[in-house]
């Protein structure tokens, strides 16, 4: 399943957190960004990524390991790949025969 994940501050961190939070933070792009097909920071904080995980578990462990998820609104939505989904809505809403 392919979701974007929005992160967007609540409040800036102390800034004596910074250094430990970038730290953790490489970390878990690290251990992550196979399942990334992008990611993206924000100008003025926060940021998003698309990943492709296998199950809302994995979906879970990612969010809840990510340093910034305690600080942070966070968003979570489905995507479907332009293609896809434009043959979905044509199946959808083609005239009855």
């Amino acid at each position: 399943m392919r979701v974007a994940v929005i992160y967007r501050p609540k409040f800036p961190p102390p800034p004596e957190l910074i250094p430990e939070l970038m730290q953790r933070l490489g970390a878990w792009l690290g251990e992550n960004q196979s399942k990334f097909s992008v990611i993206e920071f924000f100008v003025g904080g926060g940021g998003f990524g698309v990943l492709d995980v296998t199950d809302s578990v994995d979906l879970h462990r990612i969010v809840a390991s990510h340093p910034f998820t305690a600080i942070s609104d966070v968003e979570i939505r489905p995507v479907v790949e332009p293609g896809q989904a434009m043959r979905v809505l044509q199946e959808v809403f083609a005239p009855a025969s």
